[in-house]
């Protein structure tokens, strides 16, 4: 009667349902455990996803494209206590580590090896703070520029408002293994334009090294200068000064000028210019084409970019250069065939220049005199002499270098900046990652997005549903 009984209970459909559903449990159980064995030995790159709305915790291509090509070995020294680490940091640099091989990373610390950081600097090391070592050199990353600070006037207090570990941390990788680092002077005397904090910082942070010089009292261009920058001056250079610019570039120099529209020409520096085929004309060019100008201003230019070394990167990105009130500049007729003439920026061909001689008109359109486009306002220029190479870019919106120009583009007016020094200097892996602010902004989507999403949303979700939810009835009706 018992054995009967039980293999009654084995037979019942009841009990043969119940196996059946422990077994499917037990084996997704398995499963899962598998899957989280094999995923907790993947690296965090792979098993960790960045949802901050401006990708605050991801590498960007830039860094991933440098890593790449990353062939010595670099050990990042994190100078903290033991579990004290600042964990945004260290997400950071488990990415670095995880895209080279050639990369370690080691805490140190400070009171533990009180003598580790002597062996580098005497500096004051706040903890937190990262040293990147490589067998050339070293560079030391003070906790505090690893993130930007500003006042809130609500508070009187600081507060962080951006992230620039990836900017500092990827230069000073790039700057430890470096094999030449260059020094470019800043011309000073004549009343130019100031460099802002923010463009030294990228500047630095590409590894260019800057100094000032007054030409008005040296006798030469330093030796070590590997390039010159001139920023919208407000006066001309004198002749004696020209003359040990133009001795310094046909010795292989090369120069950054900037230089805007203003009431009146700057012969001296004009001459400079001039030498190396770049003619300027002196008048404000005013943009009839609406995609070339930012509305309402027809000479707040948005002009077209030409496919050089320089301006690549821009253009494979669609960002948009901002040159308000810029003068017109050609090839010069006199220009010598040995000098490589290439335009980076350049009007349409419905643009003009307005000549001085007009420049008191009240209309826009095109007065008798004004000078038909189109134009350059963006240039580089190239000349080998004697086995050395002459380089020389010119811009001619003496507004292109301040912050307010660049902030209307997101920064691209910096990128260009960065990009033509990078070429200037002959740095193929100069490199300045902007910072990652913590402000919020908007999602920005297209009207086809939108309309996608919509479709998604309100359609395919619900239907997709309705289909399951139909499926799973019928196995249950006919069960």
């Amino acid at each position: 009667m018992v054995k009967k009984n039980l293999k009654e209970t084995f037979q019942n459909r009841k009990f043969k349902s119940g196996s059946y559903s422990v077994g499917v449990i037990a084996a997704a159980i398995l499963i899962v455990i598998v899957i989280n064995l094999i995923v907790n030995a993947l690296p965090s790159n792979v098993t960790k996803f960045d949802l901050s709305f401006n990708q605050m915790y991801s590498l960007t291509d830039t860094t991933k494209e440098f890593l790449k090509g990353l062939e010595e070995d670099i050990t990042v020294y994190v100078i903290a206590q033991t579990g004290a680490e600042d964990e945004t940091v260290m997400e950071m640099l488990n990415n670095y580590k995880a895209l080279s091989e050639h990369i370690k990373v080691e805490t140190v610390d400070p009171i533990l090896h009180p003598n580790f950081i002597l062996e580098y600097t005497t500096e004051n090391v706040s903890s937190g703070s990262l040293l990147v070592v490589s067998e050339k050199r070293y560079k030391l990353i003070q906790a505090s520029d690893l993130y930007t600070t500003s006042m809130n006037y609500n508070t009187y207090r600081e507060q962080i408002t951006g992230f620039d570990g990836e900017g500092q941390i990827t230069s000073a990788i790039n700057y430890v293994t470096t094999n030449d680092l260059p020094v470019v002077y800043t011309l000073e005397g004549h009343r130019e334009g100031e460099i802002s904090e923010e463009l030294s910082k990228l500047i630095t942070k590409g590894n260019i090294e800057l100094k000032t010089l007054n030409l008005a009292t040296v006798e030469a261009v330093p030796d070590d200068a590997k390039g010159i920058i001139i920023n919208a001056p407000k006066v001309d250079i004198s002749k004696e000064e020209s003359d040990k610019l133009l001795e310094y570039l046909e010795r292989g120099g090369s120069a950054f000028v900037v230089d805007g529209y203003e009431t009146g020409g700057k012969t001296n520096l004009n001459t400079v210019l001039n030498y190396y085929g770049i003619e300027v004309f002196d008048g404000l060019i005013v943009e009839k084409n609406g995609g070339n100008f930012f509305y309402p201003y027809p000479y707040y230019l948005a002009p077209n970019k030409e496919a050089h070394d320089i301006t690549n990167s821009i253009i494979e990105n669609r960002y948009n250069i901002f040159l308000p009130e810029a003068k017109g500049m050609r090839k010069a007729d006199t220009a010598r065939s040995s000098i490589e003439y290439a335009p980076l920026l350049t009007t349409s061909d419905s643009s003009f220049l307005r000549t001085l001689q007009n420049s008191q008109a009240q209309s826009i359109e095109k007065q008798d005199g004004d000078i038909d486009g189109p134009f350059a306002i963006g240039v580089a220029v190239s000349e080998i002499h004697d086995d050395k190479e002459t380089k020389l870019v010119a811009y001619s919106s003496g507004y292109m270098l301040d912050d307010s120009a660049n902030l209307q583009v997101s920064g691209s007016n910096y990128e260009l900046v960065i990009n033509s020094l990078g070429w200037l200097c002959e740095m193929d892996n100069s490199i300045a990652i902007e910072e990652k602010s913590f402000s919020m902004s908007s999602l920005q989507i297209t009207a086809k997005t939108s309309t996608y999403l919509t479709i998604l949303i309100l359609i395919v979700i619900p239907l997709v549903i309705l289909i399951v939810g139909f499926i799973v009835w019928l196995k249950r009706r006919y069960r």
